[in-house]
Formats: structure tokens, sequence, C-alpha cells
């Protein structure tokens, strides 16, 4: 028996949101007026960050003893914008004229801007690695549904939630988009497209010097609005010009699915095993597997408090473990049980860092997003999936196919 179809309708055992309930930002226009629209709507949550980034455990880390923080935030921010805006205005020039729309909107300095995109870069990083994900895909023939499914746990200091936010993009030059982000961002982490493409981004950590300094999560968007096929993507995601590291789940609405896993300049395509994808933070891909972060690397003192002495991968191995025996058992795989198991809090029952929905001390779940490509819908909770409920939106682009008709 298929879900239900309703617009709005939401599934989780919690029968109060208790967590802060997804709103839906409707955007529309050319780049720079998506992204000044963006600014005006959101710039309280934009203004709210930027004035608390002194906040962030990972910058007092980095910052020179001697340097103070407001000066030293300035400082880091002008470098961003210096380091990254001709590469942007030269591969993605539509992101570069959002950005600036942001900036405009939300009347805030654009270096800011950079520097958020920035903090993306230096994830990549071993003295940083500041989030985490564990994703899984199930394919048209493992599904219950009969057709493909993917899920995504966002794992990411507490510190960011109050500022996710989904939008829907609808632009005449490129595809409408449907995506969940961080205020201030041009690019998103996850997000479907009028033709039922969805991309999702886990971070990865590659090693290799970066020939260009472009977030990934810019060239998640550049593909959405791009592309309309899992292939598509696929080949656009490994070609596109980027730095840092990622592991990307695509799929589009015929149950076609595939692993992407980026560094700065190579990648790697893994495909479904047995109707199942599942993706952590660590490459998995043979070709890649030479640029990851050694196997036996730990935190040092370099790192926030939290982290310090733990195993770079040791999360990322088990969460991975534990995705692939909970759904390997499964000869088909319903919605309901998909969401069970991103719940899942290991054999103990008590979520800590290592389990799937991650309770950790620095690293927690923030978000979770259930994305179905066949009906264009996706399901969005700001939070924990197991103490929360999920705001269901249900083919929002279907106005905007009849107007484009």
């Amino acid at each position: 028996m298929l879900e239900p179809l309703e617009f709005g309708t939401t599934i989780g055992d919690d029968a109060d949101f208790g967590k802060r309930q997804v709103r839906l930002f409707d955007l529309q226009g050319d780049h720079y007026e998506l992204g000044y629209q963006q600014g005006l709507q959101m710039s309280e949550a934009i203004r709210h960050l930027i004035s608390s980034l002194s906040g962030i455990e990972a910058l007092q880390v980095e910052k020179p003893p001697l340097v103070p923080m407001k000066a030293y935030i300035n400082l880091a921010a002008k470098r961003a914008m210096n380091e990254m805006l001709d590469d942007l205005s030269e591969n993605y020039p539509n992101q570069k004229d959002r950005m600036e729309g942001i900036a405009r909107g939300a009347d805030a300095d654009i270096s800011y801007l950079f520097l958020a995109l920035a903090a993306e870069l230096a994830m990549a990083r071993i003295n940083y690695r500041l989030g985490a994900c564990t994703a899984a895909g199930v394919d048209p023939e493992r599904s219950a549904l009969g057709e493909p499914m993917l899920i995504k746990n966002f794992d990411y200091p507490e510190f960011f939630r109050p500022y996710y936010v989904t939008r829907l993009c609808s632009s005449p030059s490129v595809a409408s988009t449907l995506c969940v982000t961080v205020a201030p961002l041009a690019g998103c982490h996850d997000g479907m497209n009028e033709h039922g493409l969805c991309i999702s981004y886990n971070y990865g950590h590659g090693t290799d010097l970066p020939k260009v300094n472009v977030p990934v999560s810019l060239l998640v968007q550049e593909a959405l609005e791009r592309c309309s096929s899992t292939r598509e993507a696929v080949d656009f995601l490994c070609e596109g010009k980027r730095s840092g590291g990622a592991i990307l789940m695509v799929a589009d609405a015929t149950g076609d699915m595939a692993t992407v896993e980026l560094s700065s300049n190579f990648s790697g395509v893994r495909e479904p095993d047995n109707g199942l994808l599942i993706n952590a933070n660590h490459y998995l891909c043979r070709d890649m597997a030479s640029y990851d972060i050694p196997r036996n690397a730990y935190y040092t003192s370099r790192n926030v408090r939290a982290m310090r002495g733990i195993r770079v991968h040791e999360s990322s191995e088990l969460r991975y473990e534990r995705a692939e025996q909970l759904l390997g058992t499964k000869e088909t795989v319903s919605m309901r049980e998909l969401l069970d198991v991103f719940c899942d809090h290991g054999e103990s029952g008590r979520g800590d860092n290592n389990t799937i929905c991650r309770h950790g001390p620095y690293f927690t779940t923030t978000c979770s997003i259930i994305m179905l490509p066949a009906r264009k819908r996706m399901l969005v909770t700001y939070g924990h999936p197991c103490e929360s409920v999920f705001t269901d939106f249900l083919n929002p682009f279907h106005p905007m196919e009849e107007s484009k008709a």
C-alpha cells in the first residue's frame, strides 16, 4: 500500500512538533533576484549568524592567541572573499550573482557570506571535520513503494540548527529546485529539481590540494539547476570545478541512482549493491581510497575539545556498518523501515557519537531529509529524526509546471 500523498502530512512518533517547524521559502526570478529574496526573507537569521561567529569553537581554536576575535573574523572573511571570488565568477557566475543578491537583501557584508563558504572548505581539513552525515538510497526493486527512496541525516554542531532553511527556487533560465541549506548560503546540501533529480551531499575529506576554491555545495546547486537525470548529473559532478571532498548520492525519477565520491581533483562512482547505496564520510571507491585521510589518523589538540584523541574515521565506519547491517536484512524496505534505521541508536539503544541518529557531544543529527524522486516528494525535519516529525512537501513544483506549460 502506498504512503498517503496529501500535501502537508507528517510522519514520526511525536504528536507535537517540539522542534522548529519547517517553513518553505518561495523564491522566484533570476539568480540575483533569488538571492535578494533569500537575503530579505532570511535577513534576521543571516545577521544573527554573522553576529554569533565569535561563539563557534572551531574558529576560536584556529585563532592566533594574541589576535582579538573580532579582528580575526574580519580578516578571515576578507581573505575568504579574495581567495574565492575570481574562481566563483569564472566557474559559477549564476551563484556569484545569487550571493550578491543575498548580501544586498540581508544588508550584510558579502565577505561574511564568503566566510560561510570557507567554513565548508575547512571541513576537508583534519583539524576541523566540522560535520558528518549518513545517507542511504533504495532502488525501485528493493523499495516497498516500487519507487526509489533516499534518506539523509545531517550531523553538525547544534549551533547551526536555527539557521537551516528550506527554499523553493523558480527561475526562467534553469530548472526549479527544492533545497535544504543554511540561511546565508547560495548553494545547498540536499535537494531535488522539477525533473525529480535528487542529490544528497555528505562531507568527504580528500587530501589532494585544490586548483580552484569553490565549495561542493555550489556544485550541487548547479547540478540541480542544469541536469535532469542521474547519469547527466554524475558526469557534471565529476567534471565540475570544486575544492574539498564530498560523497554525493544521486537519484532520478526512473530509479537510476549512484554515489559520486569527489576530492578536489579526482572522482569515483559507486553503483547500488543489491538495490542499496549507503554513504557515510569515508571513500569506498578503490581509486579514491588513496586520497582519503588515513584510517589510523586521530584528531589532535588543534581540533575542538570534544573530538580530541578520537580516530577520525571511527564514527563514519561504525555508522556505515550499522546501516549496512540493518538494511541488508530486509528483502524490501518501506519508508517507515527506512526512517526507523535512521532513528537507530545502536545495540545499546542509547544514541551517541557513533550511531546513525547521532547524539554526540559536538556532532549531532541536526536535520533529516527523505526524498522520493518519482513523486517529487521531500520530507524535512530540523532535529533528530527519533524525536521529531517531518514536514512533507509533495510536488511543490506542480504550480510551476502548469505555468510553464
